[in-house]
């Protein structure tokens, strides 16, 4: 089996396509460090700019004193808006707020 990768969608052709939506760009470097914050389209379309910004405060409060206490695989962080679970992923490229079905 060949684990070759063909071709990778970066982060800029998903905000470029529209699949992903830039948030709070102004405040990056405060809220993280300058990672970019983006969410994909059908959470942004969903949420007003007080939810969202509510959901990265809960985030930032996981971030900041539970995420260290928990075994890596489960250093997932999971929250309920508007009865739908929304996940908030950390990688390389940016933190992306998503419904599970986006992923």
């Amino acid at each position: 089996m060949c684990d070759d990768v063909i071709s990778t969608y970066t982060l800029a052709q998903a905000l470029e396509d529209g699949v992903l939506v830039a948030v709070f760009k102004h405040r990056w470097p405060e809220l993280s460090g300058g990672k970019p914050i983006v969410a994909t389209r059908p959470l942004f379309e969903a949420l007003t700019p007080a939810a969202l910004q509510g959901l990265w405060n809960e985030y930032a409060r996981w971030l900041r004193s539970i995420r260290d206490t928990l075994p890596e695989e489960d250093q997932l962080f999971s929250t309920a808006m508007d009865g739908k679970t929304v996940w908030v992923l950390e990688d390389g490229a940016a933190h992306t707020i998503m419904y599970p079905q986006d992923y």
